[in-house]
């Protein structure tokens, strides 16, 4: 399995540069510094299943069809399936145009002192999903030949960087065995499930998922954060500067304010949750991308948990936040899964000390501006 490279360290880097960020950005009053010292994991109720399962694509999706893109559900998935995306090594199927489809995984009771270079040497066993491969084909070409691939919770974004283009696009289950295997993400969600423990989330029935592919503009992607039923707050979700942003704010923030108004909050079962939204400028409408309950776990992007929870639910309460004007974040975001590509001994250095020039280039126009 691939290695899970997220290590404590960077996480609480990572809070420190997004507190950075804040500091500029911020719209409202500075949390208080006794807030600063309550355990964040406090100021949350505990998250239920329920939560967790309203979040879960094929739970969402028929009560939000038209507000999103079109998508197909591939489910129940066989364990052989499972079986093969769990497996290691990342050894495909056979080719498209032969119609046998077949993994050999390895069997961990044979002998590994030596390693043959003939693949009909490797003592294994062979698992057929030429009926999971069948299946996907036809949902391709009912989408139109393209597709962006994800499980229950998650979009292979982590394993990106194996496609041809650095893109999420498919047009053949090749494409997608390639993404879904390479991911930290799908498979962590595939062993351990996602946001509860494993024994308090229960069996969840996985799913696959085909969506239409759309070239979304990055820029154009923001998170809502809603609590109680009110969207209190609205990051950009691209680390990135856009000075066409700065023009459009109060378009965008009022396009999203009616869309969860019209669209979402009635709908939506949770009253504590996260959801991504994209302005599609050429259609000049929005679309739901996806859901994530409301734990200190999920990124709360230009925000701070400890504002989000304190925020008073005010008519448009946090408001639309955009990244800052001249805080190069290039170098420290854009890649944000470039990580996963080396060994964690090649990254952990690098990511670190990535993450202390940007706080110091933070800390500095911090100075200038006071």
């Amino acid at each position: 399995m691939p290695a899970i490279h997220e290590s404590a360290s960077d996480a609480h880097v990572g809070e420190d540069v997004r507190a950075a960020i804040a500091d500029i950005t911020a719209h409202s009053a500075a949390v208080d510094c006794d807030d600063e010292e309550e355990d964040l994991s406090q100021m949350f109720a505990p998250l239920t299943r329920a939560e967790v399962c309203n979040c879960i694509f094929s739970t969402w999706y028929p009560n939000f069809r038209r507000e999103t893109i079109k998508s197909e559900i591939i489910k129940p998935l066989e364990q052989g399936f499972i079986d093969y995306l769990l497996a290691d090594g990342i050894m495909l199927p056979d080719q498209d145009d032969i119609p046998q489809y077949s993994c050999k995984i390895e069997d961990p009771e044979s002998s590994d002192s030596e390693w043959s270079e003939d693949e009909n040497d490797v003592e294994g066993t062979v698992i057929d999903i030429e009926g999971t491969s069948t299946e996907i084909r036809r949902r391709i070409e009912i989408l139109g030949g393209k597709v962006m691939p994800r499980m229950c919770w998650s979009a292979p974004k982590d394993a990106s960087w194996m496609a041809m283009g650095n893109s999420l696009e498919c047009r053949n289950p090749s494409d997608i065995y390639v993404l879904l295997k390479s991911s930290d993400k799908v498979s962590s969600d595939l062993i351990n499930g996602r946001y509860l423990p494993k024994e308090q989330l229960g069996e969840i029935e996985h799913e696959l998922v085909l969506r239409q592919w759309s070239n979304l503009i990055p820029s154009m992607e923001f998170r809502c954060f809603v609590r109680d039923k009110k969207l209190i707050a609205i990051s950009q979700i691209d680390y990135e500067y856009y000075e066409f942003l700065e023009n459009m704010h109060d378009e965008i923030e009022t396009k999203l304010h009616l869309f969860f108004d019209e669209h979402v909050r009635d709908k939506f079962p949770s009253d504590n949750y996260c959801y991504d939204a994209y302005v599609a400028q050429t259609v000049n409408r929005v679309y739901l991308i996806d859901f994530e309950p409301w734990i200190p776990s999920v990124d709360s992007c230009l925000f701070e948990w400890r504002e989000l929870v304190k925020a008073d639910g005010s008519d448009k309460g946090l408001g639309l936040r955009l990244f800052p004007k001249g805080v190069n974040a290039m170098g420290h975001f854009s890649g944000k899964y470039s990580k996963n590509r080396l060994p964690v001994e090649a990254t952990d250095d690098q990511f670190r000390g990535s993450m202390a020039e940007l706080i110091k280039s933070v800390a500095e126009q911090t100075r200038q501006q006071r």
